[in-house]
């Protein structure tokens, strides 16, 4: 008896709302992006709390309950991957693809890399004017691995003093080291 009442209410509350709910799902979920309607959402949210809904529960709620069903709903759709968009639907006034040529375009300017030799060479005389304090930290943190909790145990010095002698490190390494000093112009082009 109580399950028949409940099915009445949620039936009426649906009915009576659903443009209401409908207006809500469409505030929330763009139909045309995920190729979803709106009511669709609706009638899918209404047909599986008819289906499932548990005898020995009683909503108590049926507004909240019918709202927060649609919205999970919702979020579901949005998790699922989106529509997708070939590059060939992009074209210009003449009926050109103009993302392709855009692209192909980017690609055709040279790129940099760094001098690995002159930089490890610079690196490590930027290392060397080091304190031997920061020189040990940064050292035993980003060449062998070292956790600051480990350096901490086996030289009985707080983290605090190790964070800050590897920060100050790393800053004079900022200041020594300019990255723009060592890139080289590829001259390979992708075609």
């Amino acid at each position: 008896m109580k399950v028949e009442k409940e099915h009445k209410g949620l039936k009426s509350f649906v009915s009576s709302e659903y443009k209401n709910l409908v207006s809500y799902v469409r505030r929330y979920f763009n139909e045309n992006y995920y190729d979803v309607s709106a009511e669709d959402i609706v009638q899918d949210v209404a047909v599986n709390i008819f289906s499932k809904l548990d005898i020995d529960k009683q909503v108590e709620n049926i507004a909240g309950y019918v709202y927060r069903s649609i919205r999970n709903r919702i979020t579901d759709f949005q998790r699922k991957s989106k529509k997708e968009v070939p590059f060939e639907n992009f074209v210009n006034d003449e009926g050109e693809e103009y993302i392709s040529e855009n692209i192909h375009e980017e690609f055709d300017i040279p790129f940099e890399t760094i001098d690995d030799e002159q930089f490890y060479k610079t690196f490590y005389e930027a290392l060397n004017q080091l304190s031997p304090n920061q020189q040990m930290v940064f050292v035993a943190t980003e060449i062998d691995g070292c956790t600051f909790d480990e350096l901490s145990d086996e030289l009985n010095i707080p983290i605090g003093t190790l964070l800050s002698w590897k920060h100050r490190g790393v800053k004079k390494l900022k200041e020594l080291i300019k990255l723009d000093d060592f890139y080289n112009e590829n001259e390979d082009k992708l075609i």
